[in-house]
């Protein structure tokens, strides 16, 4: 059966995710956040990026730690940011204000990870075969803000839909991550190929979905034990590789 859609994952997928400057980024974004918010009249204290940093730092790693969080519910981070900004104290006049600079956090946290260059041609590549494109990713970071970063990067005009956990509130492998995918995927499940580079979340949890499945193959990240025992349908050392691998399903 053929290929008529594939669900992609983000980070160490599409673009440099293991390795980047998290923490660095973090420390950048909510600090200038504080800058801003105290500008607007806010009660920001001296260690507003710290308090942001841990507070996300702990629920993190409570939810990519099957053990913590074994049903893989996704937390939610805009929700803890409008938490972090009220308790600031904006006075009303300044909302609006604030809102925009909560936005601008936001863009900066997603820009932690950088395309690949062989992302857009590869994902136009695709689109001229006429197969339909989609993102199912593991992120806590809002959709809007994602969607954005697609649209800054060049990449947005290739992509169908967006299957993101912090609008399902599951993250993969959870079945419920997969399904919201297929749903906006509109085919089969078995004529969808699902690429990844996690062998539990992306190569397990795409299969027991249904779909196909792709591994791009990572060093330093996952065990090799993990990755040979993931057993995808094809396996790829680079992302423009998807072009012709497709054609063998």
């Amino acid at each position: 059966m053929a290929i008529t859609c594939i669900t992609l994952d983000w980070g160490d997928t599409l673009a440099a995710n293991y390795g980047m400057p998290y923490l660095a980024t973090q420390r950048h974004a909510f600090g200038i956040l504080g800058r801003d918010l105290a500008q607007l009249g806010a009660s920001v204290p001296d260690d507003f990026a710290a308090q942001c940093m841990r507070g996300l730092a702990t629920e993190w790693t409570s939810s990519i730690d099957p053990k913590l969080n074994p049903e893989h519910r996704e937390f939610d981070f805009q929700g803890l940011l409008d938490e972090w900004v009220v308790t600031t104290g904006v006075p009303p006049a300044a909302h609006a204000a604030a809102l925009i600079a909560t936005e601008r956090c936001k863009d900066r946290l997603c820009d932690t990870v950088l395309p690949f260059t062989e992302a857009a041609p590869t994902l136009a590549a695709l689109q001229a075969k006429g197969i339909r494109l989609g993102i199912l990713s593991h992120v806590p970071w809002p959709g809007d803000a994602c969607r954005r970063w697609f649209a800054r990067h060049g990449l947005a005009p290739y992509l169908d839909f967006y299957s993101l956990s912090c609008e399902v509130g599951w993250i993969k492998p959870h079945p419920a991550h997969f399904s919201h995918a297929l749903n906006l995927a509109g085919v089969p499940a078995h004529e969808i190929l699902h690429v990844g580079d996690h062998p539990m979340r992306d190569v397990e949890g795409a299969k027991r979905a249904g779909f196909r499945t792709c591994l791009r193959w990572t060093e330093g990240i996952y065990a090799h034990d993990a990755l040979h025992a993931a057993t995808a349908d094809i396996t790829i050392l680079h992302l423009a590789d998807l072009v012709t691998a497709v054609e063998s399903l």
